[in-house]
């Protein structure tokens, strides 16, 4: 039996435009988000087979030069099957080429959107190269750890997660400091004596 693709991260597509039998369907061109979809997608309206498109990623290694540029392509287009818009970041401190990553997400529709998650990429590239091994996604939240790794190389890596941990709002989650109190608000004792008998 053959092995069934999965598609991890990516959108389904209806593109049921009718016929003569019957009419096209309401959700003509509307994105479903996929997760860990198989390789059918069926429109969940009319059921007709639709189409999918995944996010995918590429490195484009220089020789060893480190991540220079990451080109995001974003609003994909389902009836001309392209993407509409290209965002790109790149760090103008590294000297010459440097190496490229190329993201093409239907997840992403705005361009504000698609610069921050190639602002991401980049970052995390920069911090962990091997994660663009395989042509897989550099997601910003993940940190790969190896215990294959020499010793002092975990160190290290232990080390700057546990930085990146102390300054980050998970930690002040963790154990929240009271706010201050106000001087304006502070409470004074109040100074009065209980009325004399007889008056």
């Amino acid at each position: 039996m053959p092995e069934v693709k999965i598609m991890r991260r990516g959108v389904g597509y209806c593109m049921n435009t009718g016929s003569i039998e019957n009419e096209g369907c309401e959700e003509y061109a509307k994105g479903v988000f996929l997760l860990n979809h198989g390789n059918t997608f069926y429109c969940p309206r009319c059921r007709v087979v639709g189409m999918m498109v995944e996010e995918t990623g590429k490195a484009e290694h220089n020789g060893c030069a480190p991540f220079k540029e990451v080109r995001c392509e974003f609003n994909y287009d389902p009836c001309s099957k392209r993407f509409r818009e290209i965002a790109i970041v790149r760090d103008e401190a590294i000297w010459g080429t440097g190496a490229k990553y190329t993201l093409m997400s239907p997840l992403i529709k705005t361009e504000k959107r698609a610069l921050k998650v190639a602002e991401a990429i980049l970052a995390n590239l920069q911090r962990y190269a091997d994660l663009a091994e395989e042509d897989d996604i550099p997601r910003s939240t993940e940190v790969l750890l190896s215990l294959d790794d020499d010793l002092s190389v975990f160190v290290e890596k232990m080390k700057s997660l546990g930085e990146a941990w102390e300054q980050s709002t998970l930690s002040e989650a963790r154990s929240p400091k009271p706010p201050p109190v106000p001087e304006e608000t502070a409470v004074e004792e109040s100074k009065w004596q209980l009325p004399a008998e007889g008056i």
